[in-house]
């Protein structure tokens, strides 16, 4: 979806996982997207992810094209190319952890590696198909075989207009995670005004998600979301949060 909008726009997200845990993950990005062309797009992504002793960096690039169907339909096509690296940080291991062989030689055969995801989208005057194909290298699979990454994702979405100050985006998700039962998420998006918008979101493994975002002149956006946690872990990890930040120039 790299230049949907065909303008510039640069977005900061951070998100803190499972607060109630000590070292628990948090994960910092920023993207940016921009057009080439008329009907070209290009975007960059650069994610820092942390759990425990646990670091990871990826750095992403992508390339967007839109194919003109009718004057209220288009096709965009995506592919995207990332780098990523691991890296356990021994020097906040505990003086017990110090002596586990795991994480000495962590970092010696933990190696960088290329990754690669594919996107099309349909999109209509009101309704959106997307898929996406994720996480294509087949080294990753073999060598870096971990559960719970994204394989697929894909959705349908259609916008309701009950009002003129009023918009409603109703969605529905399905995507799948290694090693797991494939997910399904019902989401709904109210905006208010142009100006505030409400995210509800209703996930399969019973945790639900709820936001707020304030879009300033369809220039600067900001939200902030909270997600409960699956129920069986909820009292004993908390939720997670994510703050993000955009501007479109």
């Amino acid at each position: 979806m790299a230049g949907n909008e065909g303008r510039s726009a640069i977005y900061c997200n951070y998100n803190n996982q499972w607060n109630r845990i000590e070292g628990s993950p948090q994960m910092m990005s920023v993207s940016v997207s921009f057009p080439l062309a008329e009907r070209a797009a290009a975007g960059f992504n650069i994610i820092t992810e942390k759990a425990g002793l646990l670091e990871r960096t990826q750095t992403m690039g992508s390339y967007a094209y839109n194919v003109s169907i009718s004057e209220k339909q288009s096709l965009r096509f995506g592919l995207s190319l990332s780098w990523t690296a691991d890296h356990a940080d021994d020097g906040n291991a505990l003086p017990d952890e110090n002596a586990d062989p795991f994480i000495a030689v962590y970092n010696d055969n933990r190696h960088s590696y290329l990754d690669g995801n594919f996107g099309l989208a349909w999109k209509g005057e009101k309704m959106e198909l997307q898929f996406s194909y994720l996480n294509l290298s087949h080294k990753r699979f073999k060598e870096y075989s971990t559960v719970d990454y994204a394989t697929f994702y894909s959705s349908l979405s259609y916008l309701f207009t009950p009002d003129r100050n009023i918009t409603v985006k109703p969605l529905l998700v399905y995507r799948g995670v290694k090693d797991y039962n494939n997910q399904f998420d019902f989401a709904a998006e109210w905006n208010l005004k142009e100006l505030l918008i409400v995210y509800s979101i209703f996930h399969s493994n019973k945790s639900f998600t709820g936001g707020l975002g304030y879009d300033y002149q369809h220039k600067l956006n900001i939200s902030a979301w909270y997600n409960t946690g699956a129920p069986k872990i909820r009292s004993l990890t908390g939720g997670t949060i994510d703050l993000v930040m955009g501007f479109i120039f």
